[in-house]
């Protein structure tokens, strides 16, 4: 059976998710909850419920549930937004700054075992491939 390159990004990003959970697992993290932390970094440690589902192109319930999970792991505080009371604003804590760090060197480290058999110039094209396809899809 002739599968699509739709198909391989499915099996990668599976492969991806799996090698990652396991890895983050000793943090108590999941590979998207992670996601969610670099993004509360790149804002500077502070946003909203909404732009997080922005971010991470997700649903409002989905959101919520990660969001729940990480503050009751310690990871995250919320709190209602007082510009808006139907935004919820989401802080990371200082349990979750202590790792940003070692989620960087897991990351990393997955993409060095991603490209370990790529040439510099070969990581640049594939690089260039995908932003065409994400700008393909994106319309």
């Amino acid at each position: 059976m002739n599968h699509g390159i739709g198909y391989q990004f499915k099996i990668i990003d599976e492969r991806i998710k799996v090698r990652a959970d396991e890895d983050l697992k000793r943090h108590d993290l999941t590979l998207t909850q992670t996601r969610v932390l670099g993004f509360l970094a790149e804002m500077g440690g502070r946003t909203t419920q909404k732009e997080i589902e922005e971010d991470l192109q997700v649903s409002h319930p989905t959101v919520v549930g990660l969001v729940s999970r990480m503050e009751q792991k310690g990871f995250l505080t919320t709190r209602p937004d007082p510009m808006d009371r139907r935004n919820k604003l989401v802080e990371l804590t200082e349990k979750a700054k202590m790792l940003d760090e070692t989620i960087d060197m897991t990351v990393e480290q997955h993409d060095r075992e991603l490209l370990r058999d790529f040439s510099e110039q070969e990581i640049d094209m594939l690089k260039s491939f995908l932003d065409r396809i994400i700008h393909n899809l994106d319309g």
